[in-house]
C-alpha cells in the first residue's frame, strides 16, 4: 500500500522545538517512535523530509495533531532578552524547556488574540531604553517604581493584584509548572511581545508576587539589553540585584510602608504580611533598606525566622489568594458568544489535542 506524502509542508523546526521542550533526547524519541536516531536527527535538521506515515508517529508520540507539524503556524522568534529567575544552577536543558513553554503559550495566545481582535502594550515612556550595561542608581530605580505606581494611580499602600497590575500593562502573564526546571520565573520577548512565565506549584501568593514585580523590573530596566551582555557573570549579578530592589519598591513604597511600620517587632512585621501581601523576609529586607530597620535588627529577625523555620514557609502563605491571570479569560467572556468553542478551533487550528484550560471569570 502506498504512503501518502505530505514532506512538502514539514517544518523541521517544529520538531526540535518539541523535542526541547519536553526535554527528549533524540534516544528517548527514537524509543518512542520506532524510528531510527539517524532518521529523526535529519528530519530535525531538514536534510530528510518525513512520510506521513512517520508524521503520524511523531505526532502521537509528542501528543498533538499531525497537522501541527504542517500548518503555516510559526514557532515565536526571540526579539529581545530571556530572563531567568532560579535559586539554584540550572542546566541549559531545563533553561530550554522552559522557554519553549512560554513559545507554546505564546502561539495560543497570539492566535487567540487575533482572532479577538485585541493588542498589545508597548513600553512605558519612562522605560530604560539604553542597551548598554551598566549599574543603574538606587534613586532611578526607586523612581521607576513610583513612575509605574503613578501611571496607574496605586498611590502609596499596597499593590492588590499585581498579575492584574502586569496584564494592564499590556504584558502577558503564563502560570505554568517549571519545578521540574527549578526555575521561578522569566521573562521572554517574542514577536516583540513580553511575557512572563510563573511557576506557579507549590509556591504561596507573596512570592510569586515578588517575582512578577521583579520581572516587571527587568522588562522596565534591562529589556534592552543585548542578550549576551546579560549572560555575562561580571553583569549577572548586579542586574539581578536591580530587578530585586525595583521589587521591593513596587511592592512596599519608602512612604506607605513608613506609615504602617509602627514597630519593627516580629509579631508586628508577621501582622503587616496580610496586608502587603509580601513575604516577611522581603518586608524585613525592605525595612532595613530604606532606614526603618536597623542592620542589628535585621540580623536578630533573619536569626527569628531561621529558629522558626520560616525560610521555606512562613505564617499566612497558605491564607493570601494568588492571584491568577484573568485577561485572556476577561477578553474570551466579552469579545465572543461561544468561548469554549473559540478555544477549540484555535487549538485545533494550531494542531494541538488539548486546549488550554481557560476558565472565564465570573461577574
Amino acid at each position: 500500500m502506498a504512503v501518502i506524502s505530505m514532506s512538502r509542508g514539514f517544518n523541521p523546526e517544529k520538531l526540535a522545538y518539541l523535542r526541547e521542550m519536553k526535554g527528549y533526547t533524540l534516544q528517548q524519541v527514537s524509543d518512542g517512535t520506532f524510528l531510527s536516531i539517524q532518521y529523526i536527527s535529519q528530519f530535525e535538521h531538514g536534510e530528510r523530509r518525513p512520510n506521513f506515515e512517520q508524521i503520524i508517529k511523531l505526532a502521537g508520540f509528542f501528543g498533538v495533531e499531525h497537522t501541527f507539524f504542517l500548518n503555516s503556524v510559526d514557532i515565536p522568534k526571540n526579539t529581545g532578552a530571556t530572563f531567568y529567575r532560579k535559586l539554584q544552577k540550572v542546566p541549559k536543558k531545563k533553561y530550554l524547556q522552559a522557554e519553549r513553554q512560554t513559545k507554546w503559550f505564546s502561539m495560543f495566545d497570539q492566535e487567540l488574540s487575533a482572532q479577538l481582535k485585541i493588542g498589545y502594550g508597548s513600553l512605558p515612556k519612562f522605560a530604560n531604553e539604553s542597551t548598554s550595561v551598566t549599574m543603574l542608581d538606587e534613586q532611578y530605580i526607586e523612581d521607576m517604581a513610583t513612575s509605574v505606581r503613578k501611571s496607574f494611580k496605586l498611590g502609596v499602600g499596597p499593590i492588590g493584584n499585581m498579575t492584574l497590575l502586569i496584564e494592564r500593562m499590556g504584558i502577558r502573564v503564563n502560570f505554568a509548572d517549571l519545578t521540574s526546571e527549578h526555575i521561578d520565573a522569566l521573562t521572554d520577548q517574542l514577536d516583540n511581545h513580553f511575557y512572563i512565565t510563573v511557576n506557579k506549584t507549590n509556591r504561596p501568593s507573596v512570592r510569586i508576587r515578588f517575582d512578577l514585580a521583579h520581572e516587571l523590573g527587568h522588562i522596565l530596566l534591562h529589556s534592552h539589553y543585548p542578550q549576551s551582555d546579560i549572560a555575562d557573570k561580571s553583569n549577572h549579578k548586579f542586574i539581578e540585584a536591580e530587578a530585586n530592589h525595583f521589587a521591593g519598591a513596587l511592592l512596599m513604597p519608602v512612604e506607605g510602608l513608613a506609615m504602617d511600620m509602627a514597630s519593627t517587632n516580629m509579631e508586628y512585621i508577621v501582622s503587616l504580611k496580610k496586608h502587603w501581601k509580601v513575604s516577611i523576609q522581603a518586608m524585613i529586607y525592605r525595612g532595613c533598606q530604606i532606614g526603618l530597620i536597623t542592620d542589628q535588627q535585621a540580623l536578630f529577625l533573619r536569626q527569628t525566622i531561621a529558629r522558626k523555620g520560616w525560610r521555606i514557609s512562613e505564617p499566612y502563605d497558605d491564607s493570601i489568594e494568588i492571584e491568577q491571570p484573568t485577561f485572556l479569560e476577561s477578553a474570551l467572556k466579552y469579545k465572543t458568544t461561544n468561548p469554549d468553542q473559540l478555544i477549540k478551533s484555535v487549538s485545533s487550528f494550531l494542531g494541538r489535542k488539548h486546549s488550554p484550560n481557560l476558565k472565564l471569570v465570573n461577574d
